[in-house]
């Protein structure tokens, strides 16, 4: 017999025991996308369970607005991010500050209409996710609120006074402490612009308002009128 035809002959041994074969890997299998309204219910439900005890009112979904004392409205907000996360934020709205539409100066005087001009977005929150289930964006959600609205509540505090929302607003600049860098907040600059006048730091509002527009190019006659708003506000 050749040596060919010798390993022809030669049948393969079973083995001993069952080979376990791994499963192939599903990245999709624990996904669970929560519906638009699914994910706001379950934000409701938590915000409902504190902030109405904290003097804030639901103007739309994951927006809370309290209006008792303008032209300051204390602000929470939970904002929608990409990859279907939630994360946290809060602050002042303030009447007194402008912000732009169209390349035009616009308002937001009221509880409806109120944004985050002084706005505390930490980078170091939790950012709980809607991507897989109900179970798993509760337990996030539980955990984030408590903890956000104890910081919340310490800014509101602070910034009981235009002094002391100008110190916030510099020492977020300073610490970088937020999500973004202080010029990716278009409201942050025009908020410090107006508290550096309103507190008599007429020097800092003017620096800071021509770096702001030198950034923004405002439509024809836009830059006069926001100069002068500035000056106003510092004879109040």
């Amino acid at each position: 017999m050749s040596l060919f035809d010798f390993f022809k002959s030669q049948k393969p041994k079973a083995p001993s025991s069952p080979v376990e074969t791994v499963p192939a890997f599903d990245p999709h299998s624990d996904y669970d996308l929560l519906s638009a309204t699914q994910r706001d219910t379950l934000c409701e439900s938590v915000l409902r369970q504190h902030l109405p005890l904290l003097g804030l009112t639901e103007m739309e979904s994951r927006v809370w607005v309290d209006g008792s004392a303008p032209p300051v409205r204390r602000m929470f907000e939970l904002q929608l991010l990409k990859g279907a996360g939630l994360k946290a934020k809060w602050g002042f709205s303030l009447d007194f500050v402008p912000h732009l539409s169209g390349r035009r100066v616009s308002w937001h005087r009221s509880n409806k209409a109120a944004m985050l001009d002084v706005v505390v977005d930490p980078k170091d929150l939790g950012q709980p996710s809607y991507l897989f289930g109900s179970a798993r964006l509760s337990s996030g959600l539980q955990k984030l609120i408590p903890e956000a609205l104890t910081r919340a509540v310490a800014t509101w505090a602070k910034g009981d006074t235009y002094q002391g929302m100008l110190d916030i607003i510099r020492e977020i600049r300073e610490c970088n402490s937020n999500c973004f860098g202080f010029y990716n907040y278009t409201q942050l600059p025009l908020a410090y612009i107006f508290l550096s006048a309103m507190t008599g730091e007429l020097n800092a509002a003017d620096e800071e308002l021509e770096r702001y527009l030198s950034l923004h190019h405002l439509k024809e006659g836009e830059d006069a009128k926001l100069r002068k708003l500035v000056r106003d506000c510092c004879s109040t």
